[in-house]
């Protein structure tokens, strides 16, 4: 690595990160509509889980950037 590039720090993506949490919360109902329910019990977990995460994460970095 070059010396000479300034390191990327967490406090500067987290900002990025943040908006597509967010987007996959909003995208994630119209996705849900336009595929269906899911077939199978796994694909129903997937689907919950894939949410959870991202409105947990869209949550926590909301309030680290509100605090940083």
């Amino acid at each position: 690595m070059d010396e000479e590039q300034p390191k990327i720090n967490f406090r500067d993506v987290a900002p990025a990160i943040e908006f597509f949490c967010w987007a996959v919360v909003v995208l994630a109902p119209l996705l849900r509509l336009i595929n269906g329910a899911a077939v199978t019990d796994d694909q129903f977990v997937i689907q919950v889980a894939f949410f959870s995460l991202a409105l947990t994460g869209a949550i926590g970095l909301r309030i680290y950037n509100f605090l940083h």
